[in-house]
């Protein structure tokens, strides 16, 4: 799937020159934790979040350092920390380094952007101008709709087993030989041992998940490790 597949087509954003008391009240209504910053022509040139607005003089959060720190610390990072807490517009809080996804890049490498540096949600961008968000909850969206339309699927209790122990043997978490899957009816039971519980799980869920399958009995037993095994 693709980003186009999920995206939040069209995206409340602010200029510039938005004030931040306004830009926090936009984001409250829109129910965002950021928003895109264009110019008057529309080019993204910078996205503001709830993150650049938490410390903030009107609330008492800015930061405060003892005075020690104060010496070692560079006049530079000093006069940005006032402006981050004293600013009253979007530009001079604002990220202008942002990450932007197209329409057509892989939802996986979104994935990878959002678990590698935290983001909650990425413009999608053509032509330097915002099309849309994608966002942590476009994935949920996305996840119900998908399973909420999975059609059921009618498999023999033998095809069910074949694709377990398939399943089993592509994954390579233990050998399929060393672990005893019966079906009757569409009931799956699991017997063998394993030394650790994430395999067990592991097992549990590919049994699951397996089309056809109406319960799952697990009798894997967990058998601890013994000292010098790899």
């Amino acid at each position: 799937m693709q980003v186009g597949d999920i995206m939040t087509v069209g995206a409340a954003t602010v200029s510039p020159d938005t004030t931040i008391a306004e830009a926090a009240a936009l984001m409250l209504e829109h129910h965002v934790s950021g928003m895109p910053v264009v110019d008057g022509e529309g080019q993204l040139v910078g996205v503001v979040t709830e993150k650049d607005l938490l410390r903030r003089s009107e609330i008492g959060t800015e930061q405060e350092h003892r005075r020690w720190m104060e010496l070692v610390m560079s006049a530079g990072t000093l006069a940005d920390e006032y402006v981050k807490a004293h600013a009253r517009k979007v530009s001079d809080v604002m990220t202008r380094d942002v990450v932007t996804v197209a329409q057509d890049t892989p939802l996986s490498e979104v994935v990878d952007l959002m678990e590698e540096r935290g983001y909650r949600r990425l413009p999608v961008v053509r032509d330097g101008k915002v099309t849309g968000i994608v966002s942590r909850a476009n994935f949920l969206r996305a996840l119900v709709r998908r399973a909420d339309s999975a059609p059921p699927i009618t498999v023999d209790d033998l095809g069910i087993r074949n694709h377990i122990v398939e399943e089993i043997d592509r994954r390579g978490w233990v050998p399929s030989s060393s672990i005893d899957v019966t079906v009757r009816d569409g009931v799956v039971e699991l017997k063998g041992a394993v030394i650790d519980v994430r395999i067990k799980d592991a097992l549990r869920i590919a049994a699951e998940n397996t089309p056809g399958v109406r319960a799952v009995e697990d009798h894997v037993e967990l058998v601890p490790q013994m000292p010098g095994w790899m």
